[in-house]
């Protein structure tokens, strides 16, 4: 990629368009006033049908349009998706090819915003709607407001969009993608202004998909209810917290759309599997006399009644519409487990179970029991909530927490290893106060006591400071981790697993509350992994950190590509001086890291410069860690070779 950051890139799909049509929309982009043309770029991705050729683009020598064209038509949210995994921008915007600006300042607007009032994640503008002629051929336009759903007028924040991997959904091909995608961006985002000015024309053309049926939402009821499917779906994921109102929402716009907009006979079918589907995808959510409430709140001359009749048409017979709530804790505690011992818990539950001026019954602990000979917690003497999960095969803590993850209930989570503690009575009281006092922090990060020997091989507690590679002195808001959709990396089990998403969780944080005190303990256990004969753990950190960087590289190019440079040079920097610390010098691990820095230099060599003089700098000036007393005199020979 492209160290040059554009602007804005104007992404613009292309199906049965020809050139006339497109030549319009180019032209209204190239008359633009008060904007620099080399900060914006065009991508123009032909979504099958018509190809158009190049030389319509030679007519805007101005302008830096690229087009990418496919045979298989795979719809417009293929298309806006491959915009923006092509975006190098800091925005992007989304135009139609048989529309226009509606004014040639129409940028020169999103331009001003930004250097006023500075970077937001969304500038949301007004747009002109053209109509249908009327009898003597007139055409008549309307001024819309604010359209949530709709693709055009607004700029879209690529790092906000990338950071949070909201894409355009491959099962919506043919309506109600924008719908999808738009109203997902807009339910995150944090920082939307809102330009009191229209910048687009909706042009009305009457062979668009929108003109084609005599009722456009009668011939795509089906969409619409898939699109309410894989919403909630969604927000399963990233908002679970929400889920239940949304779903019984979506019930009262179901059925109202439904009522407004009967299906068309060729798609009964299609419509009824759809709503069997959405009942059975939410059956554990869905509250009849709730969706009734919500929909008679924005539509009060409905019918309850009609309402409870339609979907009780679709409820398996045992179920009467009742929702059953589950607990909801302020704490998550997620411990992976894997021991032949039950009692080994009981250090780390005893610390919790001695906190003070904290209300246990506000949080619950959930073991993974990571393919383990105990399958039940009935063994452990404890008043806490406790929740046993089993895993089938064992996979390590990286995919243990994974589990827990998905399992917790709470606002927040926090992991702790199965031999470690609590540091002090009040610890869960000090983070409780933090979280209380500063809610807009996404992570709460405290320090920790760690338990080493020392020189003469006695056992030492020593304080250590904030460790962002090291899940366990923090505490997570689980919202958070879901609109983000951040986890621990399925392939990544034993080494680096809490490094990787550590990483993740705080690149893209915008809240990070420093706690100044220890809350944990990580206890000295001589059968853990760091603490294996000196050879063998080198030998794996080396590999294995390769091998977290592999995965982080993939991460980084879809949520911040525009530090995969950056990180590269970092990477290979504090791989030489651990390769040149350790002193292995071993084939088998030579040729292991080998085969992996090919593979990263490979998949990102539009990044990878090699050996450059300012990379030689950066090494040098590194004076701590694996880097004390080790010369970056072979750094240069070191890439080559293992290149």
């Amino acid at each position: 990629m492209s160290s040059v950051q554009k602007l804005v890139t104007l992404v613009i799909p292309q199906h049965q368009e020809r050139e006339a049509t497109v030549y319009r929309m180019l032209a209204s982009i190239a008359s633009q006033v008060g904007v620099d043309f080399s900060q914006l770029s065009i991508k123009i991705i032909g979504d099958g049908g018509y190809q158009l050729p190049s030389w319509l683009f030679t007519k805007f020598p101005q302008l830096d349009i690229s087009y990418t064209y496919y045979k298989t038509a795979c719809g417009p949210g293929y298309a806006r998706q491959l915009g923006l995994d092509q975006a190098q921008s800091r925005y992007l915007a989304y135009l139609d090819a048989d529309d226009c600006l509606n004014t040639v300042n129409a940028l020169w607007k999103f331009v001003q915003v930004l250097e006023t009032t500075g970077d937001h994640e969304v500038i949301f503008a007004k747009y002109i709607e053209e109509h249908l002629p009327d009898a003597q051929g007139q055409h008549q336009y309307t001024l819309r407001e604010y359209n949530p759903s709709a693709a055009y007028a607004k700029w879209l924040n690529v790092a906000f969009l990338r950071q949070h991997q909201f894409v355009w959904h491959p099962q919506l091909k043919r309506a109600y993608e924008d719908t999808f995608f738009l109203d997902l961006v807009l339910a995150f985002a944090q920082d939307v202004y809102y330009l009191d000015s229209p910048t687009y024309t909706w042009l009305c053309h009457q062979t668009s998909i929108v003109h084609t049926f005599p009722d456009y939402h009668r011939a795509y009821l089906d969409q619409y209810i898939l699109e309410a499917r894989l919403w909630a779906k969604e927000m399963a994921m990233r908002a679970p917290e929400r889920l239940s109102f949304d779903v019984n929402n979506g019930l009262g716009h179901i059925y109202q759309f439904y009522c407004d907009h009967p299906p068309l006979d060729r798609i009964k079918a299609q419509v009824d599997h759809q709503l069997r589907h959405y009942v059975s995808d939410n059956l554990a959510e869905i509250d009849l006399n709730e969706g009734a409430n919500l929909l008679l709140q924005e539509h009060p001359n409905s019918s309850s009644q009609q309402f409870l009749t339609f979907w009780r048409s679709f409820l398996p017979k045992e179920n009467k519409g009742c929702q059953l709530k589950h607990p909801t804790y302020f704490l998550t505690v997620i411990v992976p487990f894997h021991a032949d011992r039950i009692a080994l818990l009981a250090p780390l539950l005893q610390s919790i179970q001695s906190q003070v001026a904290f209300d246990l019954r506000q949080m619950e602990v959930v073991i993974v029991n990571d393919a383990g000979p105990i399958k039940t917690a009935a063994g452990l003497k404890t008043s806490l909530n406790i929740r046993w999960l089993n895993q089938p095969q064992q996979l390590g803590p990286g995919p243990a927490r994974s589990d827990g993850l998905a399992a917790a209930r709470s606002q927040y989570v926090m992991f702790c290893d199965a031999d470690d503690s609590l540091h002090a009575v009040n610890s869960l009281q000090l983070m409780f106060q933090a979280a209380k006092t500063h809610p807009q922090a996404q992570i709460l990060m405290a320090k920790y006591v760690n338990e080493q020997l020392d020189c003469q091989g006695q056992a030492e507690l020593r304080e250590w400071d904030y460790n962002f590679g090291a899940v366990y002195p923090s505490w997570f808001r689980l919202d958070f981790l879901h609109s983000y959709e951040l986890d621990f990396h399925p392939d990544l089990h034993r080494y680096y697993e809490d490094t990787f998403f550590c990483g993740l969780a705080l690149r893209v944080a915008r809240h990070v509350y420093f706690v100044t005190v220890p809350i944990c303990t990580h206890r000295l256990n001589t059968q853990s992994l760091i603490h294996r004969p000196q050879v063998v753990r080198q030998r794996e950190f080396l590999i294995e950190y390769c091998r977290e960087n592999y995965y982080w590289f993939q991460a980084a190019r879809r949520r911040f590509p525009e530090q995969i440079a950056a990180d590269l040079d970092n990477f290979v920097i504090n791989l030489y001086y651990m390769y040149e610390s350790y002193q292995l010098k071993q084939y088998a691990v030579n040729t292991a890291l080998q085969y992996w820095l090919r593979r990263i230099f490979k998949e990102n060599e539009s990044d990878w410069q090699g050996w450059t003089a300012k990379l030689q700098r950066s090494a040098s000036e590194r004076t701590e860690g694996d880097a004390a007393h080790i010369s970056s005199a072979h750094l240069q020979a070191f890439i080559c070779w293992f290149s």
